[in-house]
């Protein structure tokens, strides 16, 4: 049973170091992806977002917003504490946005937002895509992800994710994105104080524009789960390699220690026999 164990966990510790080199290949063509991105994505960000002063203020200050939080993951594991730390996150937030008397509803990115936060908050859950997060990023994909966001009925976006700092560390952040649509024509959302849209029917443009900058912000916020999905499973899969070395050589120990012993014991049972024999002659 021992020599069973000892070959199943160098099965395993083969299959995490694998796992590592095929992640240690992908990381750097990640890396220049989210850095010829982050520009755009920093600059269309800043854009429309509005402070965190601002969008946290209570529902008694600024009336009940429909607040509809985006949680973005990963739909494989293997990567650490990528997930986990969002879910944890985004259960903070969630408790802070209801304790404002704001109206929340979750839409889930990645198909551990749904195994992990979807049977506490079934209620507020209003769709949860899966499948979309395992395939590299690229803008079409963000874009069809980001018609399925702006058709939820919301006053202002709450995304939170994870951005990519260096190969051993990333930080759990938020955006707020106010609405854009759905104002009466000749009324602009406060983003656009001071702009002119054309064409003058703002309704249509409105929403046009909100549909491309939620389409913008997606693409940009999976590049950077992307880049710390990718760098953490290096990570995770070094560890579990290291581990399952480590557990080879201890089970080896035993092991050794257990046929040594077996061996010990037939030995001495041998040497045994033949004294009696020797001791039997003697006295005959």
């Amino acid at each position: 049973a021992l020599a069973k164990r000892i070959k199943a966990t160098a099965t395993v510790g083969k299959l995490t170091g694998v796992m590592k080199l095929v992640a240690s290949s992908k990381l750097r063509a990640v890396e220049e992806g989210l850095k010829l991105n982050r520009p755009f994505g920093d600059a269309l960000m800043s854009a429309v977002s509005m402070p965190t002063e601002d969008a946290e203020k209570t529902a008694e200050e600024i009336g009940k917003k429909k607040v509809m939080a985006v949680v973005v993951t990963t739909d494989r594991g293997l990567c650490g504490s990528v997930n986990s730390s969002i879910c944890r996150f985004s259960r903070d937030k969630f408790t802070e946005v209801k304790s404002r008397g704001h109206e929340l509803s979750v839409f889930g990115l990645g198909d551990k937002a749904r195994a992990q936060l979807s049977r506490e908050y079934p209620a507020d859950f209003v769709m949860c895509m899966d499948q979309c997060m395992d395939k590299d990023p690229i803008f079409p994909l963000a874009a069809a992800i980001a018609e399925k966001i702006v058709r939820q009925d919301f006053d202002q976006l709450l995304f939170i994710y994870n951005e990519f700092e260096n190969a051993v560390k990333f930080n759990t952040v938020i955006k707020y994105v106010p609405t854009m649509a759905g104002f009466d024509v000749g009324v602009l959302p406060p983003k656009l104080d001071g702009y002119e849209i054309e064409p003058e029917n703002n309704e249509e443009a409105l929403s046009n524009m909100m549909e491309y900058s939620v389409a913008g912000i997606v693409y940009a916020v999976m590049l950077e789960s992307q880049a710390c999905e990718v760098s953490q499973r290096i990570i995770a899969m070094d560890n579990a390699s290291t581990n399952a070395n480590d557990m080879v050589d201890r089970f080896t120990l035993q092991y050794n220690r257990a046929r040594q012993a077996k061996i010990t014991t037939e030995l001495t049972e041998i040497i045994a026999g033949s004294e009696s024999l020797v001791s039997d002659e003697v006295e005959d």
